[in-house]
């Protein structure tokens, strides 16, 4: 799938673009990037965590009613993609009294201590809003990246264990910091350090192409490192990869596919299915909807909008 990125060297200047929007979003200047950053004005959609599974809703549950034994069964029971996303329907649904009181009578545990990261990220969006930045009160401003860095505070030491929670620490890690200042190349060396004991993890390299894309800020140098090593990776992992470019290469261009390749890639992936045990498949599956949608394919556009129902509702 490599080839693909290099048969459009336009993509270039389309980054460099994208990192100056950055800019003049991050300095209140002009706020196009808000709208990359929180599709919900463009596409009115709305995220479950919980992805309507029967298991990932039962976690909540477990965890509201302070089942905590019930609640670490379960989760070693989930792959490494279900697990981020019971992390995720934690950090959206969860009681955060219930994690607090969690950590405090078991404070060696890290697996409460990963679910208050996740509920602090989700806060902190909260708290942001989906406006642009002139819609955003400097209070509002202060309160989200306070939550951030709390959770940065709580996730660090954990990112530095070798255990099963790794992955998810760091991937939250990779999310606080493509939207606050921090040593990039103290986080790179952290991604590569994980990548290597977690290698097909879907949530840390999803997290990482955010961090690394122009349109957080990243440097075009950074975006391509990531993008020449796509063979290293697993089939899915590229889908992934390649799903974001070309949403990002029609979003920022108005690129309309004219040589058919994404109708073709849409095909190929919709011709055979990802298996029903990768739920990291429905951001895939959001993804190729979205773009579906802008270039008003719209056979792919049913058929992938159907796909990705019980994560999304728009």
């Amino acid at each position: 799938m490599e080839e693909y990125f290099y048969q459009y060297p336009i993509i270039k200047w389309i980054l460099i673009g994208a990192g100056v929007l950055y800019l003049l979003d991050k300095y209140g200047i002009f706020s196009p990037v808000d709208n990359l950053i929180n599709l919900i004005g463009r596409y009115k959609f709305k995220s479950h965590g919980h992805l309507n599974d029967p298991q990932l809703k039962q976690i909540t549950e477990y965890f509201n009613k302070k089942q905590f034994s019930n609640v670490e069964q379960l989760l070693k029971s989930f792959n490494a993609g279900k697990r981020s996303f019971a992390f995720q329907s934690l950090g959206q649904y969860g009681d955060s009294n219930v994690t607090d009181e969690w950590i405090k009578k078991e404070s060696a545990n890290d697996l409460p201590k990963i679910i208050k990261g996740y509920q602090l990220i989700h806060k902190a969006w909260e708290i942001r809003g989906r406006g642009t930045i002139d819609s955003v009160s400097n209070q509002k401003q202060v309160a989200f990246k306070n939550h951030l860095k709390k959770a940065e505070a709580i996730l660090v030491a954990i990112s530095l264990k070798t255990s099963v929670y790794r992955t998810n620490a760091v991937a939250c890690l990779l999310t606080i910091y493509k939207a606050i200042d921090a040593n990039r190349q103290y986080v790179h060396q952290l991604f590569e350090d994980t990548i290597k004991q977690f290698p097909e993890d879907a949530e840390l390299h999803f997290s990482y192409l955010q961090f690394v894309s122009p349109k957080w800020g990243a440097t075009v140098e950074e975006y391509e490192n990531y993008i020449n090593r796509m063979n290293e990776w697993s089939p899915f992992i590229q889908q992934l990869i390649l799903a974001q470019y070309y949403f990002d290469l029609n979003y920022f261009q108005d690129y309309d596919d004219p040589e058919g390749k994404i109708d073709q890639f849409m095909s190929e992936i919709k011709a055979k299915p990802i298996e029903n045990t990768n739920p990291y498949r429905y951001e895939l599956y959001k993804l190729l909807y979205w773009t579906a949608s802008n270039l008003n394919l719209a056979q792919h556009k049913t058929y992938y909008k159907e796909m990705a129902a019980p994560y999304l509702q728009d």
